[in-house]
C-alpha cells in the first residue's frame, strides 16, 4: 500500500541528519525573515514594504514552523476551552491596565491611520505578523520543552522579542539614558510578554498565544486614542502584568505525567523551576524599578572616602529628590558633575537675586567644593545601607580591568 504524503514526511523528519536539519531550516527560516523584513523591505516603497513584503516574510517563518509541527517534528497540543478563556481574560487585563493607566496619566491620539482601506491593511499585517511568530515560537517551544522546559520558555521569550527589534534600532543606543529607557519601554515589556506566550504556547499550541497577545496589539492599532505614558509608567505597566498572568499560568502545568501514577512526575519539576524564575524576575525588574527612581527614592553607591567617616566606599545610600528651597544646611545631597554624581554635604546656602546656590564639602575634606546650582541637585540621601554596595564596586573594578 502507497504511504501517505505526511506518512513519509514523518519518516525522513525523524532520521537524525534530518532531525538536525530541521533545526537549520527553522533557523534559517527565521533569519531570512528578519532581513526581509528590517534591510530588504525598508528599500521599497511603503505600500509595498508594509501590506507585501512584510508579511509575506512572517507567513514564510509561519509555514515553515507549521509543516514541522503537521509533520510530527513538533507536535502541538490541544488547547483546553480553559486556557482560551486565560490566554483571553488575561490580553483583556493587560488592556485594561494600559487604558487605566492612560486615564490617569493622561490620553493622546493615536498615529495610525483609521480609514476602512487602511484599517483592512493593518489588521493584514498583524494577523500575517502573529501567525508567524507565534506558529514559530509554538514550534520551537514545543521541541526544546521536551528536554528542558525552563530552556524552553526562556528562549521561546527571548528570541522572539529579538525578532521584533530591527537591527538599526541598537545602532542607536548611545547613552545610558537612552539604554535605560529602550530597556524599560521595549526590551522587558517585550520579554514579559514572551513568557506569557511561550508558556501558553507550550500549553496549547499558537493559538492561545495568538489571542492573548492580539488584544492589546488590536486596542493599540484599532483605537483612535491611546495612554499618552512615560516609559517607566509603561515598563510597569507592561512586564507586571504579564509576569503576574505567567505565574498564575504556571498552574496549567500538570503535576504529573501518567494520571493513574501518584509520584511526582518531571513536569512538577519544571513548575517549580519555572514558580522560582519567575520570582527571580519578579526581583531583577523591582531593582531596574527601583534604580530608575519609579518608587520616589533612587539608591546611589559611594565610591570614595570623602565623606568618612559618616559614609565609606561601598555603603548604599538612598536618595530622594528634594526641592531645592527644601535643601538644609546639614543635609547630605546628591548633585551632579561633569565626572559623574558626587555625594556631599550641604555647608552654606546663598540667596542672591532669588538664585539659590549651595556650597557643599565632604565630612572628611580640608577645602569645600565649587557651588552647586539648584538644576544639579538630585536628591537628599535619606538612608545610608553600610556595605550593601560592595559587589557593585567589585563588578565596576572588574568591567574596569577588561575594558
Amino acid at each position: 500500500m502507497r504511504k501517505s504524503f505526511h506518512h513519509r514526511l514523518l519518516t525522513f523528519l525523524s532520521a537524525p541528519r534530518t532531525h538536525r536539519a530541521a533545526w537549520w531550516v527553522l533557523a534559517l527560516s527565521a533569519v531570512a525573515a528578519y532581513l526581509l523584513i528590517y534591510l530588504l523591505a525598508p528599500t521599497l516603497a511603503p505600500g509595498i514594504n508594509f501590506y507585501l513584503v512584510q508579511p509575506l516574510a512572517w507567513l514564510l517563518l509561519g509555514g515553515v514552523a507549521a509543516l514541522l509541527a503537521w509533520s510530527g517534528w513538533s507536535a502541538w497540543p490541544r488547547p483546553t476551552r480553559l486556557l482560551f478563556m486565560f490566554a483571553l481574560l488575561l490580553g483583556l487585563i493587560q488592556t485594561a491596565a494600559f487604558l487605566l493607566a492612560g486615564i490617569i496619566f493622561g490620553l493622546g491620539y493615536s498615529p495610525y491611520a483609521h480609514r476602512f482601506p487602511a484599517v483592512v491593511g493593518n489588521l493584514w499585517y498583524l494577523a500575517a505578523g502573529l501567525f508567524g511568530l507565534e506558529t514559530a515560537r509554538a514550534t520551537f517551544v514545543r521541541r526544546v520543552g521536551q528536554h528542558n522546559l525552563l530552556l524552553a520558555v526562556a528562549l521561546g521569550a527571548l528570541i522572539p522579542t529579538l525578532l521584533l527589534i530591527p537591527l538599526a534600532r541598537w545602532t542607536t543606543l548611545d547613552t545610558p539614558p537612552e539604554i535605560i529607557a529602550f530597556l524599560g519601554a521595549h526590551l522587558l515589556p517585550g520579554l514579559a510578554e514572551g513568557l506569557v506566550a511561550a508558556l501558553l504556547a507550550w500549553l496549547g499550541g499558537p493559538l492561545p498565544a495568538i489571542l492573548y497577545r492580539a488584544l492589546p496589539l488590536l486596542f493599540e492599532w484599532l483605537s483612535p486614542v491611546l495612554p499618552n505614558l512615560t516609559w517607566l509608567v509603561h515598563a510597569f505597566i507592561g512586564t507586571l502584568v504579564p509576569l503576574i498572568g505567567f505565574f498564575y499560568l504556571q498552574g496549567f502545568l500538570p503535576t504529573t505525567a501518567n494520571p493513574d501514577t501518584a509520584a511526582e512526575a518531571p513536569s512538577s519539576h519544571h513548575s517549580r523551576s519555572l514558580n522560582s524564575w519567575w520570582w527571580a524576575l519578579l526581583i531583577a525588574l523591582t531593582v531596574f524599578w527601583f534604580n530608575t527612581g519609579f518608587f520616589g527614592v533612587r539608591p546611589f553607591v559611594v565610591s570614595g572616602y570623602s565623606m568618612k567617616p559618616t559614609l565609606v566606599a561601598g555603603d548604599l545610600v538612598i536618595v530622594q529628590p528634594v526641592t531645592p528651597e527644601a535643601v538644609r544646611v546639614g543635609d547630605i545631597i546628591q548633585f551632579r558633575l561633569p565626572g559623574g554624581s558626587v555625594v556631599h554635604r550641604v555647608v552654606e546656602i546663598h540667596r542672591e537675586n532669588n538664585q539659590l546656590t549651595f556650597i557643599t564639602q565632604g565630612d572628611n575634606n580640608n577645602v569645600r567644593d565649587d557651588p552647586i546650582t539648584p538644576e544639579q541637585v538630585q536628591g537628599r540621601v535619606v538612608l545610608v545601607i553600610p556595605k550593601v554596595g560592595w559587589p557593585t564596586l567589585w563588578l565596576k573594578q572588574v568591567v574596569q580591568w577588561l575594558f
